[in-house]
């Protein structure tokens, strides 16, 4: 899992995924919506490490 993705790949990611996040917590799907965020994160940190 230690690939390395471009700027644009990882805001694209936390786009789609948090929009997925979103649709999940509104189908009454916490459980995903949970794994989808902590996936987001990740994203997130991996982008805020770039210089």
């Amino acid at each position: 899992m230690s690939q390395a993705h471009s700027v644009n790949d990882i805001r694209t990611a936390i786009r789609e995924l948090s929009a997925r996040a979103d649709l999940a917590r509104k189908e009454g799907r916490p459980g995903d919506a949970a794994e989808l965020e902590k996936r987001v994160d990740g994203y997130r940190e991996e982008l805020a490490a770039r210089p």
